[in-house]
């Protein structure tokens, strides 16, 4: 038989179990408390740490933030407009698809306290930044000089000539027999360009008066043959010639900027009906050394070299000679330093410097 324990036994062991529940409780109490503390100290010193709107820390990183959006627009400009230590405006390519430049335009007044304000394509002023105290731009500029030529035209001159008084012949002109004139020009030192006002040949007509032909000026080719490149032509009507020779003139107004080292080649070619006109020349005997006659059995398609011949004309033009040269200054913006304050306290400066990555051109 069992014996059952007694009461105040069964009691005790109730009541040592109770005491240990207790103990927890006050130690899970104690635990939290101090958890507590730790977080309102956390708290309270992450509060500390923030500053408040009117602290040095928070006006600085204000205007760190209003220097870097300049700084990122700057980089990018294409062109500076207006510039000075307080303001600048320049232009970014294009935004918003309309092929037309964005302007952007930052300034401040100078006055203490005065906002810094941005404007985007002439619209409304807005404040990037209140309550500043000192804005500066600061501009760094590449200066490159050039030396531009100058060139002196001179009065009218005659610039090739050849006459004669023996060997004389008539070269007709028809469709099967055409002549060109090589000539190069006498021309000073120090000339940079020549070209011709005048052309003077001597021309008759040949039986009837129906006939025509044209005066032209070409490019010669490396073998000094006339190239196809008609630079200026005239018309000669053989109804405005008579039976005997006479100086028949034409004036030349777009045959300039000639090389000082090429010559040039005059052309009579056939136009119109039999025989269109003749021209005076020498066949025989010409021993100049810058001009020769050229014939074409061809229409100009080829040409052969008349050797000792030459036609009777004077070329009348102006020649252009080295002047004193012209230095050309021209100025580039390269980077842009800034600084900015938005607090009167003189330790909250901030500053930096950006590059910009198309040079722009500007005024000095």
């Amino acid at each position: 038989m069992i014996a059952r324990p007694t009461k105040p036994q069964y009691a005790a062991g109730y009541i040592i179990r109770q005491g240990f529940t207790l103990v927890e409780l006050v130690v899970s109490m104690a635990v939290a408390a101090v958890i507590i503390v730790a977080m309102g100290s956390s708290i309270l010193i992450a509060s500390r740490a923030m500053p408040d709107a009117g602290s040095p820390t928070a006006t600085r990183i204000a205007a760190a933030e209003a220097v870097e959006q300049i700084v990122t627009e700057l980089q990018y400009a294409v062109s500076v407009s207006q510039r000075s230590a307080k303001m600048i405006e320049f232009c970014v390519a294009d935004r918003n698809g309309d092929d037309v430049p964005e302007t952007i335009r930052y300034s401040w007044s100078g006055t203490a306290g005065a906002p810094l304000t941005r404007q985007y394509n002439g619209g409304t002023l807005v404040n990037i930044l209140v309550n500043v105290w000192q804005f500066s731009l600061t501009y760094n500029l590449k200066t490159i000089s050039t030396e531009i030529p100058q060139g002196t035209e001179g009065a009218e001159t005659t610039l090739a000539t050849y006459s004669a008084t023996k060997n004389l012949y008539d070269y007709p002109i028809t469709g099967t027999e055409e002549y060109a004139e090589y000539f190069f020009p006498s021309l000073p030192a120090g000339t940079i360009s020549w070209k011709v006002t005048r052309l003077i040949i001597k021309s008759k007509l040949d039986g009837a008066t129906d006939g025509q032909a044209s005066v032209q000026l070409q490019l010669p080719t490396i073998g000094k043959w006339p190239s196809g490149t008609v630079l200026e032509e005239k018309t000669l009507l053989e109804s405005t010639l008579t039976s005997t020779y006479k100086d028949q003139e034409f004036s030349f107004f777009t045959v300039s900027g000639l090389s000082p080292l090429r010559g040039l080649c005059i052309v009579v070619k056939w136009v119109a009906n039999g025989t269109a006109c003749r021209v005076r020349g020498c066949s025989s005997g010409v021993t100049a050394t810058n001009l020769f006659l050229d014939k074409s059995t061809n229409r100009g398609a080829s040409w052969a070299t008349l050797a000792g011949q030459s036609l009777l004309f004077t070329v009348y033009g102006t020649v252009t000679t080295a002047g004193t040269p012209q230095t050309q200054t021209t100025n580039y913006l390269e980077g842009v330093d800034v600084v900015l304050r938005a607090s009167n306290d003189t330790q909250s400066i901030v500053q930096t410097g950006v590059r910009l990555l198309n040079r722009p051109e500007v005024t000095p």
